[in-house]
């Protein structure tokens, strides 16, 4: 994903207020909602983690949280 298009989707989950899926270059995952956007970084309130803080360049992917059901 293009940095453009990975800060223009927090944006947007961040101001519709959508739960978010996060990967990032490290092979981690945080899911929850966008609590902070800053101009070099986001502040994800992760499900299990809490409040953490995500560099943009060090996202991969960001997409909506779909809950998977067994």
């Amino acid at each position: 994903m293009e940095m453009n298009e990975i800060i223009n989707k927090a944006r947007f989950f961040f101001e519709e207020k959508i739960t978010t899926h996060v990967d990032t270059l490290g092979n981690s995952f945080f899911n929850g909602l966008i609590i902070e956007l800053h101009e070099t970084q986001i502040i994800i309130n992760d499900r299990v983690l809490g409040l953490t803080p995500i560099a943009f360049s060090e996202i991969k992917t960001i997409e909506t949280f779909r809950e998977v059901r067994e």
